[in-house]
Order: C-alpha cells, then sequence, then structure tokens
C-alpha cells in the first residue's frame, strides 16, 4: 500500500509539474503554434524557434517536478516544511542562473555563462512555479496529517473496542459460565435429560454468539435477538418460574443495526440488582418503538443492594458513541428501568458511508 501510494504522488507530481509548464508557456505556445505565424522566417530559425520553445517545456517540467518532489516529502514536523522551503529557494535560484535558451543558430546557451543575470520574465516563471510547488507542498502536508490522524483515531478507537470487548468477556464468563454449570448440574440431579440435552445446545449457542460477534462491530436486531432467545431459555432455567422475559420485536427493524452484546449486560443487571422469587417474580421486556429498542425491567430492589460498578453500562454507552455516535438513555421511574437503545437503519448507514 505504501508503495502504491509513493507511485501515485509521483504521478501526481508529474502531472502538475506538466500542466505548470504548459500554463507558464501559454503565450509561447499560442506564437507557436498559431496560423497566423510569420511564414516568412528562414527554416532554420523556424526550427530554432521550436526546439527553444520545446527546451523551455521540458526546463520548467523539470524544475516544478523538482521542486514539489521535495515538497511532497512526507513530514508532520513544521521545522522539516521550513527546511525544505528553504532548499526550494535554493534550487529555483540555482536552476535560474543555470536555465538554458537556443539562439536562433540553434545554439544553446546557458544564463550564467553569458553574463545574461537578470531576466524578469525568467524571474517570474521562476518564482510562479516556486510558489506552486510550495503552495501545493503544504496543502499536501495537510491532508496528509488529517488522514494520519484519521487512521491514528481509527487505531485508537480499534483498541478501545478490544479494550472493551476483552472486559465485557471477562465480565460474563466467569460468574455466568459457573452459574450455567450449576443449572445445568440442578438438571441432570434432577434427571430432565430433555431439558439437559437442550440447555447445553443453548449454552453452546450463547458462547458461540459471543466469541464470534463480541470482536464485530456491530449486528442486526434479528441476529442480537437470537442471541437472547438462547440467553433468555438459559436464565429462565435457572430462575424456574420466577423470572419473564417478553420480546416483542417489530419485523421491520429486523434488519436495523446495533452494537453485539448490548442486550447481554442489561439482562444481567437486571437479574443482579433484583429480587427474584416467587412472591416476587422479575419481568423484563424488550420491545422496539419508533427505531429505538427499549429493555425495561420492574424494580424490586434487593434488601441489601449489590454494589456493582456500573462497568456493563458504561461499556454499552461507550461502544454505542463510538461506533455510531449516539448515545443509550436510562429511565429510572422508581417502579420501571428502563433502557432505550436507537437502532441504525441500515439504509442510512449506507448512505452515510457512500457520502
Amino acid at each position: 500500500m505504501k508503495i502504491a501510494s509513493k507511485y501515485r504522488v509521483v504521478w501526481m507530481n508529474i502531472l502538475i509539474a506538466i500542466a505548470i509548464s504548459l500554463f507558464i508557456n501559454f503565450s509561447d505556445i499560442i506564437s507557436v503554434l498559431s496560423p497566423s505565424a510569420p511564414r516568412d522566417i528562414p527554416l532554420h530559425i523556424a526550427r530554432a524557434l521550436r526546439l527553444n520553445f520545446f527546451l523551455q517545456l521540458l526546463y520548467y517540467a523539470v524544475l516544478a517536478f523538482v521542486l514539489l518532489s521535495i515538497s511532497t516529502t512526507r513530514s508532520r514536523n513544521p521545522v522539516q516544511f521550513v527546511t525544505r522551503l528553504f532548499y526550494c529557494i535554493v534550487i529555483t535560484f540555482i536552476i535560474y542562473f543555470l536555465s538554458p535558451s537556443m539562439n536562433r543558430e540553434g545554439d544553446i546557451f546557458i544564463r550564467l555563462y553569458h553574463h545574461r543575470l537578470f531576466d524578469s520574465r525568467l524571474l517570474l516563471k521562476c518564482s510562479f512555479t516556486l510558489i506552486v510547488a510550495v503552495l501545493y507542498g503544504k496543502i499536501y502536508d495537510l491532508v496528509y496529517q488529517k488522514q494520519h490522524i484519521i487512521i491514528e483515531n481509527e487505531q485508537l478507537k480499534n483498541e478501545n473496542l478490544q479494550t472493551i470487548y476483552n472486559t465485557l468477556i471477562n465480565q460474563i464468563s466467569p460468574h455466568f459460565f459457573f452459574n450455567s454449570l450449576n443449572s445445568l448440574a440442578m438438571l441432570v440431579r434432577e434427571k430432565h435429560n430433555a431439558k439437559a440435552l437442550t440447555y447445553i445446545d443453548q449454552l453452546s449457542d450463547t458462547f458461540r454468539y459471543i466469541i464470534q460477534n463480541g470482536r464485530t462491530e456491530g449486528t442486526t436486531l434479528g441476529e442480537e435477538v437470537k442471541f437472547v432467545e438462547s440467553y433468555k431459555y438459559l436464565l429462565e432455567i435457572r430462575y424456574a418460574d420466577k423470572l419473564f422475559i417478553d420480546i416483542e420485536t417489530e419485523p421491520e427493524y429486523k434488519e436495523w443495526h446495533l452494537p453485539s452484546l448490548s442486550l447481554q449486560p442489561l439482562l444481567e443487571n437486571a437479574v443482579k440488582h433484583n429480587i427474584i422469587t416467587r412472591s416476587q417474580p422479575l419481568h423484563i421486556s424488550i420491545r422496539t418503538h419508533e427505531g429505538n429498542l427499549i429493555v425495561s425491567n420492574d424494580i424490586h430492589p434487593k434488601l441489601e443492594p449489590e454494589h456493582g460498578t456500573g462497568i456493563g453500562l458504561k461499556n454499552l454507552d461507550e461502544r454505542y458513541r463510538l461506533l455510531t455516535g449516539k448515545k443509550i438513555s436510562i429511565e429510572n421511574d422508581g417502579k420501571t428501568f428502563s433502557v432505550i437503545l436507537p437502532l441504525t437503519d441500515p439504509q442510512d448507514e449506507n448512505h452515510h458511508r457512500r457520502g
């Protein structure tokens, strides 16, 4: 990729150098190619004029290319920009005195050797080439710095997401895994073989989703709900007839996107902070409404509330901010605790990427 980018810059410099040379020699192009050019000029003089014209085109194209090559040397250090500017001025100064020209006899001479040190037209052309090259180099620096910042931000974003993912996995795996094994052991002891086999399948699907999709940036609501169905089965086995999870998502939101593993910490959070008994069962509702996914549960606070770190909700909110630019909303009226997750329309997402 770096080699391809380097060659792309070289070709761009060549094209711009040719354009600069053609621009500053435009009047000569008109005089040489114009049909109204005098025809009574001797043939050898006309040939010398044409050769001199092409010599000037080549000279300024080479000058422009050299200056552009120096100006587009990648650097994020402003001191190096000043150094490159100094080099460009020195090279322009030297090439000005070494500029070639051709007389009517077809002989090429160097300006310095013939003591023709001042030529306002030549000075204007060299100055124009220098200014364009320096300005283009500055623009190139700004674009390169912007791209570098974008790449760094993406790397930091990916590292941040990886850290959040690792934290989430570490949070899920230990206690959830042991609780799941306890529930499975209970089914085996009570000889509920069919339920035990189903439980193993659902547990396998749950961990497969966590491992595969936890590293991805996002998923569809349909995939997330499918995961929740497996996770729901595990929780409802653990809290038999004491936990009820109702899922009501409208079909039109099935392909809408949200960060993967958004629902698991909300379900775990509800189970962790509320009393779950037969007399006080916990009801959790997952539903869609006006482009949002709403997860709500009754509030039955434990007599000795667990002092959680809130890391689950913090991680979820951070992932939402990084991946979608949106934030989750939390509502608590003392009776119901609700978390509102914005969904992303895939059509809007594709339009944003194209834009």
